[in-house]
């Protein structure tokens, strides 16, 4: 008989048995990269288990094959926590998997642009070469349109077809400004960035309406780089004429990138480097 206050005996075979760490290394082969990270920081057995070389290794050649070939040619030593002292790569193929996942992450789509076309207007002026006014406007960029097929672009067109302005013989110059109007919920001043200051030869706008009695002509400058550099970028601003007056019908401003109109979003990621 049990006598009180004794306690009772467990039975060997009713004990709980004890963590089954031997059967880590035949469940990693399993996960995926995620998992494989996360369980590797469990403990110094999990860590021993889930972070094997051979399991990089194996997930290096599913996703990033070309990868291997550049293992030889990259230093066999991790960075400290400090990013000076170096210690020796325990799993060099995790290592490698690692940079070349950092590189698809930066390759994903760029967030939204902070700068919203209700934010931004267009002044622009357009003289002779001694610098008398020949046509001077300012838009909205959210108002300016007229542009067909423009959806989507960085492209705006002002109807000046009323206003009996001409482009006479000689040399003209365009000066186009990007401002921040200053009307955001936060309150920030206003801001401008000058997109062009350019000149036009007097035979680009002279053979411009040579046939059939309209016509454009055009001018492109390369804008300022922002302060990350980056694509190369040029404004462009056309101006449709009609008739041997070469009167202004309309006003096309846009930004290019490699003879292309880049998408509204990419011009304002561009604007915001210099307006926000």
């Amino acid at each position: 008989m049990r006598r009180a206050g004794e306690a009772t005996a467990v039975p060997a075979a009713r004990r709980a048995p004890p963590p089954p760490w031997e059967a880590l290394p035949l469940v990693a082969p399993f996960l995926d990269a995620a998992s494989l990270a996360a369980a590797s920081c469990v403990s110094t057995s999990w860590h021993a288990a889930f972070a094997a070389d051979f399991l990089w290794a194996r997930l290096c050649a599913q996703h990033y094959p070309s990868a291997l070939g550049l293992l030889r040619h990259l230093p066999e030593t991790d960075s400290g926590a400090s990013g000076w002292q170096q210690r020796p790569s325990s799993s060099p193929h995790r290592r490698l998997f690692a940079l070349f996942r950092s590189a698809s992450i930066r390759s994903r789509a760029l967030p939204a642009p902070r700068l919203a076309l209700a934010d931004v207007a267009f002044a622009v002026d357009v003289s002779t070469a001694g610098g008398e006014i020949i046509v001077s406007f300012a838009v909205a960029a959210a108002e300016a349109g007229g542009v067909k097929n423009a959806a989507g672009l960085f492209l705006f067109g002002v109807d000046l077809s009323g206003w009996n302005a001409a482009i006479g013989p000689g040399e003209w110059r365009v000066r186009w400004t990007a401002v921040r109007t200053g009307n955001r919920l936060d309150g920030g001043a206003p801001a401008a960035v000058l997109m062009m200051d350019a000149k036009v030869p007097e035979a680009r706008a002279a053979g411009a309406v040579s046939f059939g009695g309209r016509g454009e002509a055009g001018v492109s400058a390369r804008l300022p780089a922002p302060g990350c550099g980056g694509e190369r970028l040029e404004a462009e601003v056309v101006v449709e004429l009609a008739g041997e007056e070469r009167m202004v019908e309309k006003v096309r401003l846009g930004v290019m990138c490699e003879c292309r109109y880049v998408s509204a979003d990419e011009g304002l990621r561009y604007l915001q480097h210099f307006l926000l």
